[in-house]
């Protein structure tokens, strides 16, 4: 038996790059999948429809609560249930090299939107029918920035970090966990050419390359299983060793 059988998960911003993977990672490991993201969403959930098991795509706005609460009911009459959902949308483009001084309102609003304001209401929609199951598991995706940036990515991610202990807090009565990855640089990144100091971070890691989709989600996937049973609150690093000591 797959270790996610019959499991029903959603990954928040899996039309493409990371997210994608996920999707595509759970679907192998036999759950049925949502693909939301604001982008046309059926190329991605065809290919973790190939997979096996029942995927579906749905679009789906993270800063707007009538269009999450759309997807949860749409999720609520294809399955009747909910068990994992992994906060993964955000913005992270051009965020870095804005800075403070000259980072544009459009810039600073739509960041604050998504990366934070948009994992919190979908953390507060899918409470109610995990709450319901009794079970749920909840993964938040920050990164790397959150430790030693000051630029407006990595104080959003920050703040996702320290969010993910309250929600664990709240809800460890009702079967619920909620954790958080911070990730290093994925090779997804650094294929796309998007972060031109890839290859000085890397050479301060600890493990000197960047890391994959799968190493990600095996993460995550530890937290969503039986070993994480007990594990809440937490943000693990899964960065190759930045930043240590």
């Amino acid at each position: 038996m797959k270790r996610f059988e019959g499991r029903v998960v959603i990954v928040t911003g899996a039309a493409r790059g990371l997210g994608r993977d996920y999707a595509r990672y759970f679907a192998q490991d036999g759950a049925n999948v949502v693909v939301a993201d604001v982008r046309d969403t059926r190329s991605a959930a065809a290919e973790a429809s190939s997979e096996g098991p029942h995927c579906v795509g749905i679009e789906v706005d993270v800063t707007d609560r009538g269009s999450i609460e759309s997807m949860i009911g749409k999720v609520r009459a294809e399955f009747g249930r909910l068990d994992i959902l992994v906060n993964n949308a955000g913005l992270w483009r051009g965020l870095a090299e804005a800075g403070l001084i000259n980072c544009p309102d459009e810039m600073w609003d739509a960041a604050w939107a998504v990366n934070v304001t948009g994992t919190l209401k979908c953390f507060q929609a899918a409470v109610p029918i995990m709450r319901e199951g009794g079970f749920g598991r909840i993964v938040n995706v920050s990164s790397m920035a959150s430790r030693n940036s000051g630029n407006v990515y990595g104080l959003t991610k920050n703040v996702v970090e320290r969010m993910t202990q309250g929600m664990a807090r709240e809800v460890g009565d009702c079967g619920i966990t909620v954790n958080c990855i911070a990730p290093g640089i994925s090779a997804f990144e650094a294929a796309q050419g998007q972060l031109e100091a890839a290859e000085a971070i890397v050479a301060g890691n600890a493990i000197k390359r960047v890391g994959t989709s799968r190493e990600l989600y095996e993460a995550i996937a530890y937290l969503c299983g039986m070993g994480g049973d007990w594990i809440t609150g937490q943000t693990v690093r899964v960065d190759g060793g930045a930043g240590i000591g």
